[in-house]
Formats: C-alpha cells, sequence, structure tokens
C-alpha cells in the first residue's frame, strides 16, 4: 500500500514536471514567433521607409529633370528664332547687294569713254511748276576710283521772248524753298554747288523770271570759269522714259 502510494506520488511528480517543461516550451515557442513577426514587420516597415524615401528622391530628380527639359526647349525655342531672324536678314542683304550690283553695273555702263576726267549731262530734265521750275540732272564722269573729285557748279541759261524779243536769262533757286521742297544745304550754301566722283544725280527748282516766256533751258556745268558740260531741254516736252536714268 505505501509502495503503491509512493510510485503514484513518483509518477505524478514525472507528470508535473514533464508537462511543467511543455510549457516552458510553448511559451518559449510563442516569445519567438512573437518576436519573429514582430522582427519580421519590424524589417518591412524600415524597408517601406527606405523606398517611399528613394521614391520621393526620385520624384525629386523627375522633376529636376523636367525643368532643366524645359529650360532647354525655351533656349531652342529662342535659339531657332534668333536664327530664323539672321537667316531673313542675310536673305534682305544678299537682296539688296543683288539690287547695288546691278545698279553699279548699270551706271558703269554710263561713264563716258572720253577722256579721264570727262563730264557728261546723261540726263536733264526740266518742268513747269507754277512760278517755279523742277529740274532733275544726271552727271557721269570718267574718272578712276582714286580721282580727286571733281568741283564746279551748274548753271542753267532760259531762252526764250520777254516783251516780244529773244534774250537768255541765267535762272536761279528761289530765295525762300518751295512749297514741299527742304534743303539739306547748309545756310549760305550754293544749291547749285557739284562735288562729286563719278556720279551725281542733282534735282532741285528755280525762280522762274516774270513776263519771260521759256522755251527751253541749257544746262551748263562749269569747272571755275569753263563749260566742261552741256545739254538743253525743251521746257514743254514729256520727261524722259528711261526707267533708273531719273529718279
Amino acid at each position: 500500500m505505501t509502495q503503491s502510494s509512493a510510485a503514484r506520488g513518483g509518477f505524478s511528480f514525472w507528470l508535473v514536471r514533464v508537462l511543467s517543461r511543455l510549457m516552458l516550451l510553448a511559451v518559449v515557442f510563442v516569445i519567438g514567433a512573437l518576436a519573429m513577426h514582430f522582427g519580421m514587420h519590424s524589417g518591412d516597415r524600415e524597408a517601406l521607409v527606405a523606398l517611399r524615401s528613394q521614391v520621393e528622391s526620385l520624384q525629386a530628380d523627375l522633376v529636376g529633370a523636367q525643368t532643366d527639359l524645359a529650360a532647354l526647349r525655351s533656349q531652342a525655342e529662342v535659339q531657332a528664332g534668333t536664327q530664323r531672324v539672321l537667316q531673313d536678314k542675310n536673305a534682305e542683304l544678299q537682296q539688296e547687294l543683288g539690287r547695288t550690283r546691278n545698279q553699279l553695273a548699270f551706271y558703269e555702263q554710263l561713264i563716258p569713254p572720253g577722256p579721264a576726267g570727262a563730264v557728261a549731262v546723261r540726263a536733264f530734265d526740266i518742268q513747269a511748276d507754277g512760278e517755279f521750275l523742277r529740274y532733275r540732272v544726271l552727271l557721269t564722269r570718267n574718272a578712276a576710283p582714286q580721282a580727286e573729285p571733281f568741283k564746279g557748279r551748274m548753271r542753267f541759261v532760259a531762252n526764250g521772248r520777254s516783251q516780244g524779243k529773244a534774250v537768255k536769262i541765267e535762272l536761279s533757286p528761289p530765295v525762300a524753298p518751295a512749297a514741299g521742297e527742304t534743303t539739306a544745304s547748309a545756310p549760305g550754301a550754293d544749291p547749285l554747288a557739284l562735288v562729286f566722283d563719278q556720279f551725281q544725280r542733282s534735282t532741285g527748282v528755280l525762280q522762274r523770271v516774270p513776263d519771260l516766256a521759256i522755251q527751253s533751258v541749257r544746262l551748263e556745268i562749269l569747272e571755275g570759269d569753263t563749260v566742261r558740260a552741256s545739254q538743253d531741254a525743251d521746257l514743254n516736252r514729256a520727261p524722259p522714259e528711261r526707267a533708273g536714268v531719273l529718279p
């Protein structure tokens, strides 16, 4: 009886000991599982934070790249616009150069083949305009590019009738500018003076003489007191139609 009670007491002690160990193992397992669970979630959070930081950094880089791209596009558009302006200006200058060359070739054909320094009247037109006479003159000179300029003066002599008699009278510019006329000459300067190298175009007005019926006007080109060239023009004839010769 005593032995049986002792045996039962030993078995109970062993069972309690085994159960205690099993419970300890279960607690350790649960604690380990919880630690692993929270450890894994903690790692995920750290990874998520890192990924979010990386995304924000990439987004900032993308915004910067887009800003740089917009600036480059704007700069490219400005450069393209500037290039188009320069191309248009170059084309305009090329056209102007072509017109200038053609004009130069035209005027070179007008240079008289006479002796060096010879002056010629290439065109002369004069028309009545109320109490004034308006004239247009084109002169040329056979001279080398480095030659001294020609210095002289124009003289206009009217041929007509006054009080039934044939007369010749030198015409002069009006003291005051005619209506619609402006003068580029300095005060006191001679509006009929000439200073040119190879070409000279002159326009202006002359004062009509009262009671003088003008039939024609002679243009004389003076160098000092010497007449270097001359040409007559009928007052009532139609103006010349040679394009490009007179303005």
